[in-house]
């Protein structure tokens, strides 16, 4: 039976709850530009960027694509009178201030510890929003090592990005679980990588992958790495 040393943790809708953070930047970031800033627009936002950040994970577009370009159709689809580049430039900074924590999250991650279980955060994104999320929200502490794609120069689901982190780590990918939210991004990537998966997926949606295990909460999580690792 294997035996998991080592998780690879997402953040964004896994540890930190990036689709609460994301509503309140936009919504903050809409009011003081006097744009509309209700739960519809805000959510028409976060659809543009979800399509955006899809297409980086494919490779269609390039990292820098994202963050001009999904204010720009924003505004075209709004017909905002605004300059994207300064909602961007003001969301950039909203969004970083934003630390919300999934629930049962610092839980889990002080239980991994506790077991002897080492833990990364595995990430895409902008380096300087995720480090400061992770400061703020008091989350640095507890990993053995942060790699967001912008410092890796390669994103997940890519076999380049988790290559540059096993280069980097005391373990070997058989004793590695990888916990994300996103089949596009965390479970494929772990397919992509030969890497055990763990689809955290709290509201049951369906996906076409197939991941190792999936679970609504944490503590299916903790059941799964007891029994592994011999400990049940």
């Amino acid at each position: 039976m294997k035996k998991y040393l080592a998780v690879f943790a997402d953040l964004d809708n896994t540890i930190l709850d990036f689709d609460r953070s994301e509503q309140t930047a936009i919504r903050q970031v809409l009011k003081q530009n006097g744009l509309p800033h209700d739960v519809e627009t805000a959510t028409i936002y976060s659809e543009i960027n979800k399509q955006y950040w899809e297409a980086y994970e494919r490779g269609d577009i390039p990292r820098e694509a994202i963050f001009l370009g999904r204010f720009r159709t924003l505004v075209e689809k709004m017909n905002f009178d605004i300059a994207p580049q300064k909602l961007s430039d003001d969301y950039f900074y909203a969004l970083s201030a934003g630390h919300d924590v999934v629930y049962g999250a610092v839980e889990f991650l002080e239980w991994l510890h506790k077991n002897g279980i080492a833990v990364y955060a595995t990430t895409n994104g902008v380096a300087r929003t995720q480090y400061r999320r992770l400061r703020d929200a008091d989350l640095e502490r507890h990993f053995d090592g942060v790699y967001v794609s912008e410092t890796v120069g390669a994103q997940k689901p890519s076999v380049e990005y988790f290559d540059y982190i096993l280069a980097e780590i005391p373990f070997n990918k058989e004793n590695i679980l990888l916990i994300g939210d996103s089949p596009s991004s965390d479970i494929l990537g772990g397919i992509n990588a030969g890497i055990d998966t763990c689809w955290y997926n709290p509201k049951q949606a369906e996906t076409t992958f197939s991941p190792t295990f999936t679970v609504k909460n944490f503590e299916e999580i903790k059941r799964i790495l007891s029994a592994q690792n011999g400990k049940e």
